[in-house]
């Protein structure tokens, strides 16, 4: 594996958002915002016609006013992406399903429209939230690495065993949304349905299997998937072990998840350890060790 060093640019911290990113934004926002515009119509009217004309206006006029504030605040898009918290914009339009869930558990009576909008903010702010944290990961990425070198680069799939478990985890996500769809269709029962929410471990386990770029610049790591760039700094490491499987690089925090890579998958461990021990011992004060 060749090493090599060149600087890369990037957009300023300051910039506004793009008009891309301001959009799915706006739409995010609008698509959390817009059932409490048609729940509050509902009151006064239950005529689907105009609950429907209701929530198309709605989403659109709500949508081109988050879009526009959002296209005006300098600095989002990477203050946003600089944070794990956002991730929490996935989770987010589940709160509503969740309550509604919640509420019939406990014998309070909803309209059936609260169900059908709670389902669509779930459904939407999923595909909405989901790429709206990779373009800020992104444009975050981007503006860390303005003006930086890149030392060395390799590229390695997850640790073969972790692999197996990642599939196992999908396998069952798929058995067990299935069956619970098939038990509310066939069988009637009720909370059967609500198991294709398991649906969503497909998200973060669905690449597991894929190599991922990973870079060693004079600022921090980066690791490249094809559509999401993420880069952290030294000072989010404590250090790296190495095994005849993996190289695991540690991050801070028990909570957080280390990032394995296959050890067969690195042409040249060598370089890669040199690189990780410079910066590291530099930046963390870390050591690294064989195991």
């Amino acid at each position: 594996m060749a090493t090599h060093t060149e600087s890369r640019g990037g957009q300023s911290n300051g910039e506004r958002p793009d008009t891309l990113y301001a959009f799915v934004a706006g739409l995010y926002v609008a698509i959390l915002l817009t059932p409490i515009a048609v729940l509050g119509i509902s009151t006064a009217s239950s005529d689907g016609a105009t609950l429907y004309v209701s929530f198309l206006g709605s989403i659109t006029l709500l949508g081109i006013i988050a879009g526009w504030l959002i296209s005006h605040t300098a600095n989002l898009a990477v203050r946003l992406g600089r944070h794990d918290l956002i991730w929490l914009l996935v989770v987010i339009p589940f709160a509503p399903f969740v309550s509604i869930f919640a509420a019939s558990g406990i014998g309070i009576s909803l309209p059936g429209i609260a169900v059908v909008l709670a389902m669509v903010t779930m459904i939407g702010g999923m595909f909405t939230g989901l790429p709206l944290v990779t373009m800020s990961r992104n444009r975050y990425t981007t503006a860390a690495l303005a003006g930086t070198t890149e030392i060395t680069e390799w590229e390695g799939r997850w640790p073969q065993r972790w692999r197996w478990i990642a599939i196992g985890a999908v396998i069952i996500a798929i058995l067990g949304s299935s069956a619970g769809i098939f038990a509310q269709l066939v069988f009637n029962v009720d909370w059967g349905g609500y198991l294709y929410a398991v649906m969503v471990l497909w998200s973060p386990l669905a690449g597991v299997t894929n190599p991922r770029t990973f870079r060693v610049t004079d600022a921090g790591l980066v690791v490249d998937r094809p559509m999401l760039h993420r880069f952290r700094p030294w000072t989010a490491f404590t250090g790296y072990s190495l095994s005849d499987k993996a190289l695991v690089i540690h991050r801070k925090g028990w909570w957080r998840q280390n990032l394995r890579c296959d050890r067969d998958d690195i042409d040249d461990i060598d370089a890669v350890t040199a690189a990780l021990d410079t910066m590291m011992s530099d930046r963390t004060g870390s050591f690294s060790k064989d195991v």
